[in-house]
């Protein structure tokens, strides 16, 4: 792995992702009769939240859309603050690095598409799931292996941790040492 992409995950102290295209695939699902689409998550992401919980990383969400589901998974995940409907995720960065004083070196933002760009320039280690569009993989320090809602996240943050040198905290808890 490059020297630099290391180097910029060794400082993260924070995860910001998208939803759509980063925890899902991007589909959405409707059925006659209900109020909201289906979302569909991996369950590779939520034990990489775990990971990252182990750590001490926080993990945020912020989507442009609107989702009770979204939440719910966030509740199930414990992820520290979850935000919906956000037409400025840049905005909501800025915000919520202050409110817990994260330097936007030690942030990490994975996205997908033309409205995650404006976070991508702004944070220290910018990453783009691997079916995010052009456009947003030059903007990325990082493309991952996996595409988005197949684990992309989890890949992020086992990256993430690897660096820092705490993966051996992460096999400690799981059994594995």
């Amino acid at each position: 792995m490059e020297d630099k992409i290391i180097l910029k995950a060794r400082k993260v102290k924070a995860i910001f992702t998208d939803v759509d295209g980063v925890l899902t695939d991007g589909s959405m699902y409707y059925a006659e009769g209900m109020n909201e689409h289906f979302k569909v998550f991996s369950v590779y992401d939520g034990v990489g939240v775990k990971i990252a919980d182990l750590c001490n990383i926080p993990v945020f969400f912020v989507s442009a859309k609107k989702s009770s589901l979204l939440h719910k998974r966030a509740r199930e995940l414990k992820v520290k603050e979850c935000f919906d409907g956000i037409e400025n995720k840049k905005e909501t960065v800025l915000v919520v690095a202050k409110r817990y004083g994260f330097e936007l070196d030690e942030i990490a933002f994975v996205g997908d598409d033309l409205v995650d760009i404006q976070v991508l320039k702004l944070v220290g280690f910018p990453v783009a799931v691997k079916n995010a569009f052009s456009e947003v993989k030059k903007h990325a320090l990082y493309v991952t292996e996996r595409r988005g809602g197949e684990g992309a996240l989890r890949e992020v943050i086992e990256l993430i941790v690897k660096a820092k040198g705490e993966w051996d905290t992460v096999l400690n808890y799981f059994g594995g040492l």
